[in-house]
């Protein structure tokens, strides 16, 4: 993969702005229009009419984090998660390569920007066209929308040395330090003796120590000012929700992995859970994959799931049109997936626990694979507690 050597680590930039290209507010709510509609598209299974419409959100937003994910996780539906993309995808989008590498040489960011588009319209995972697409990002200081873009193509092969830089960069440029300083590990893990990998972990180090300090100063600066501003110290305390407390802590010691969970759980409380998810994401990256948060990950995600499923059962109840009725099939057999994945993964982590084996059967079964499902029941056999729900269910797989 060609990485611009003007990309490099041995600058140190104060962290950038991430606010990216001024969108005009017209425009802004075609956008969300666009959005709303494609989202709506997709869930009805219609994939090319919701790539159009995301197409269009990407490129009239590119700093839009949303757009990004809406894009490729579309895309990913739309292949079936094939890892591939479309038949001779490399033959199809040949042209449309080379007006790439064209505007990549007269570095044509919005050009590069929309044949990128184009050419992850047939392939979603070419890791090649996600980093140059990041780079337009970049350029175009969409800078969250960079690290959405290399994210993609860290997804597609974690270990690659040469996405792990550009990763590490961008992570650096954002100040998150812990994350851009595991990219850098991989890569000195795949190119020993990288003297680039071990400059740049040694200047991560140092930067995270300095922004510690700083956010610690400015932690005591708003105490000490909320306190003159109001009635006395004794009231400080009050006037800060638990909320901010733990957004505090997690800001002085991101390492603090309670405070993630805590202040996830109190956003899902209020039905935040996109919110409660970006905290756990958050969470994950400081800790370098926790397993703990990595749970507690999926399971908010299984929350919000439910939250979505409860919603369109009751639509469809109210409205009683084949459409509603529809799109509540369609997401309670998502959420069946989601959770087959989740359980799936539990088994792999937990062999001796039954009762994941029980919840992964009995989804594999609800999605009409009996042969797995009395695989993982099968294997459940032995806890007494169960038996008759584990029997129960081997009994229905049989019949089918």
């Amino acid at each position: 993969m060609a990485i611009e050597p003007s990309r490099t680590a041995h600058l140190t930039p104060p962290i950038a702005s991430a606010s990216g290209p001024e969108v005009a507010p017209a425009l802004r709510r075609r956008l969300q229009t666009w959005y709303a509609h494609g989202q709506e598209k997709a869930q009805a299974g219609s994939f090319d009419y919701a790539t159009d419409l995301f197409q269009q959100c990407v490129e009239g937003d590119p700093s839009s984090v949303d757009f990004v994910q809406a894009f490729l996780h579309n895309l990913h539906r739309r292949y079936g998660n094939n890892r591939k993309g479309a038949s001779f995808a490399a033959i199809k989008g040949a042209s449309t390569r080379a007006g790439l590498k064209k505007a990549a040489m007269k570095k044509d960011w919005p050009s590069i920007l929309k044949h990128g588009l184009e050419l992850l319209k047939l392939n979603p995972w070419d890791a090649g066209v996600l980093v140059q697409v990041a780079h337009a990002c970049d350029a175009l200081n969409c800078l969250e929308a960079e690290l959405g873009w290399l994210r993609a193509a860290l997804d597609v092969d974690p270990k690659d040395p040469d996405v792990n830089r550009e990763c590490a960069i961008a992570l650096g440029k954002q100040g998150d330090f812990d994350q851009s300083i595991a990219c850098w590990a991989r890569v000195e893990k795949a190119r020993p003796n990288n003297e680039e990998a071990q400059r740049a972990i040694s200047q991560m180090q140092v930067r995270k120590t300095e922004a510690q300090y700083v956010q610690r100063q400015a932690d005591k600066a708003a105490l000490l000012a909320a306190e003159d501003a109001n009635e006395g110290p004794g009231r400080t305390a009050m006037k800060f929700t638990r909320q901010q407390v733990l957004q505090q802590e997690i800001n002085s010691n991101p390492a603090n992995l309670d405070a993630y969970i805590e202040l996830a759980e109190l956003h899902a409380r209020e039905d935040r859970y996109q919110e409660a998810e970006r905290i756990l994401r958050a969470g994950l990256d400081a800790s370098g994959g926790d397993l703990k948060i990595r749970e507690q990950l999926e399971d908010m995600g299984l929350r919000r799931a439910r939250q979505q499923v409860a919603i369109a059962e009751r639509r469809a109840e109210g409205d009683g049109s084949e459409q509603a009725i529809d799109l509540y099939r369609r997401m309670l057999a998502e959420l069946n997936q989601l959770e087959v994945e989740v359980f799936r993964s539990r088994v792999e982590r937990y062999p001796h626990v039954t009762t994941w084996k029980i919840e992964l059967g009995i989804r594999l079964k609800r999605a009409g694979n009996f042969n797995e499902a009395i695989k993982a029941l099968q294997e459940a056999r032995n806890d007494p507690r169960r038996l008759g729900t584990v029997l129960l269910e081997l009994g229905e797989c049989f019949q089918q």
